[in-house]
This record gives C-alpha cells, sequence and structure tokens, in this order.
C-alpha cells in the first residue's frame, strides 16, 4: 500500500510539474494586467512541436528545449504586440481580448492541424532511464521535470524579488498609475510578461512531450487545469500555482491508482470546488502580483 502511494505521489510530482509552468505564465498576465489570455496553452503546444521538429532535424535535446522557448516566446510576444495591445485600453478590454484570443486559440490549433498533422508525436530524449528509490520507480524524464520546474520557480523568486526588473513588474502589479509616475513603462512590463508567460508555457509542452507525446490538440487539453490554477491559487500568486499544481498533480494520480483513471480530472475538479467555496479568494489569496485597481 504505501508503495503504492508513494508511486503515485511521485509520479503526481511530474505531473504537477508541467501543470505549474503550463499555468504560471497565464497566473502573471492576468495578475498582472487582468487579461484573460485563451490563446495561452496553445503556446505550449507551439513551443513542444518546435522542439520536437528541432529534434527530428538532429538538434540535440537540451538546445531544442531553448528553441521550443524562444517560438513560444516570440509567438506570446507578437500576440500582446499585435493583438493585446490595441484592445487594452478599451472599458471592454476584458471581454475584447477573452474572444478575440478565443479565436486566436482556434486558429493556432487548426493551422497546427494542417502543416503537422494529428497524430501524436514522441520526444527521443536522453533522460528516458529509470531511476528507482527503494521500492518506488521514477522514469528519468518525470525526474528531470521535476528538477527544472524546481530551478525555473526559483529562478523566477529570485528574479521577482531581487532585480530591478523583477521590482518594476511587483510595482506595476500594485499601482500602474504610480508605476507610470515614476518612470516605469508599464506597456514593457505587459509586453515582457507576455513573452515570459509564453516561453514558461513552451518549457512546459516539451516538458509534457517528454513525458508523453505531443499533438494539434495538447494545448487544448491544458486549457481549463490552467485556468483552474490560476483561481484556486488565488490571483497574482505564483508560488501558490506551484503548490496547487503538485496538489492536483497528486490527486489525479492517487485517484488513478486507486479508484480508475477515468475518474482522476472528476476528483481535481471536486478538489477545486471545495477549494473555491471555502476560499473564494483562492487557497493562497493576493501575491505579490495580484493587479492593483488603483
Amino acid at each position: 500500500m504505501l508503495t503504492v502511494i508513494g508511486q503515485a505521489v511521485v509520479s503526481g510530482l511530474a505531473v504537477g510539474a508541467v501543470y505549474a509552468l503550463a499555468a504560471s505564465g497565464l497566473g502573471i498576465i492576468f495578475g498582472l494586467f487582468g487579461v484573460i489570455n485563451f490563446a495561452h496553452t496553445q503556446y505550449l503546444m507551439l513551443g513542444a512541436i518546435a522542439a520536437l521538429w528541432l529534434t527530428m532535424s538532429g538538434v540535440p535535446y537540451i538546445v531544442a528545449i531553448a528553441g521550443g522557448m524562444a517560438v513560444a516566446a516570440i509567438i506570446g510576444g507578437l500576440t500582446e504586440r499585435l493583438i493585446i495591445r490595441p484592445l487594452i485600453d478599451n472599458e471592454s478590454a476584458q471581454i475584447d481580448t477573452l474572444f478575440v484570443t478565443l479565436g486566436l486559440a482556434i486558429v493556432i490549433e487548426n493551422v497546427t492541424l494542417l502543416l503537422w498533422g494529428s497524430q501524436p508525436q514522441y520526444f527521443n530524449s536522453p533522460f528516458s532511464g529509470v531511476v528507482q528509490m527503494g521500492n518506488i520507480v521514477l522514469t528519468g524524464n518525470r525526474l528531470f521535470a521535476i528538477a527544472v520546474t524546481a530551478a525555473t520557480f526559483v529562478l523566477l523568486h529570485l528574479l521577482s524579488t531581487r532585480t530591478r526588473l523583477g521590482k518594476a513588474v511587483v510595482a506595476t502589479a500594485q499601482s500602474p498609475m504610480a508605476a507610470r509616475i515614476i518612470g516605469i513603462s508599464v506597456e514593457h512590463v505587459r509586453f515582457l510578461a507576455f513573452v515570459v508567460g509564453a516561453g514558461l508555457a513552451g518549457l512546459g509542452g516539451v516538458l509534457w512531450g517528454t513525458i508523453y507525446s505531443v499533438s494539434y490538440i495538447t494545448g487544448g487539453n491544458f486549457l481549463i487545469m490552467s485556468f483552474v490554477l490560476v483561481v484556486m491559487s488565488g490571483p497574482g500568486n505564483i508560488m501558490g500555482i506551484l503548490t496547487c499544481s503538485l496538489l492536483l498533480g497528486m490527486t489525479e494520480s492517487l485517484t488513478a491508482a486507486f479508484v480508475d483513471p477515468k475518474w482522476d480530472r472528476l476528483a481535481v475538479m471536486l478538489v477545486f470546488i471545495i477549494v473555491i467555496v471555502r476560499f473564494p479568494q483562492g487557497l493562497f489569496g493576493e501575491g505579490r502580483l495580484a493587479r492593483s485597481n488603483i
């Protein structure tokens, strides 16, 4: 019994790590600017497919990860510059950006289907071995996903607390008007938020594809879970997203191990409903990147 629980928990940590990367960028963008970007998880899919194409072309896996992140970041930046920026100052900006990014997500998914095809593809990862810890077995791909996610969130924390750029982002979140007064370009911060958020999603997509597979519907499969995590953790609470992601990843894995894999998403949604009913502002409340109304 303990072995089964341990195996499920460790496997859930790997899944939760990818969820955290997928949702963190969405949390940054929504927390800072209140933009609901339905196309966000498509960056995850595009980053994974770009990295996969690079590995199929002979590019080393680690370099391909950087390439996939770069592609996702570029698409995220273009989304902000060409679609979000012209709409953001409208009174109906939130609803406008919601529907426009929903349309963008549909376009990206269908164009990918036309160009890439519908068949799932798999990475040839150098971390495909097995690591055994007592009776618990963990694949190298899952261990790599956990390690990369941990390093990424440590880096995000350091950037937001120890660098001038991070302090500018936090200042923008606390009061956009005050940030403008002291010379911070809110537009520049928003652009960087989209670039960094999309890059994180691209990294999550590569790790997911390394553990499982990649197809044109990969992004769509992450959409609901990403929004669940943003709401469940609390506005602008990036470390809260990490914690909630690991919690829901383990919930899925334990449900699959002890009940039935087809009920794992139901269990996640029940946990989400219970948390929101008990904590309407999210499990951890407002974070450092929560948007101010000032």
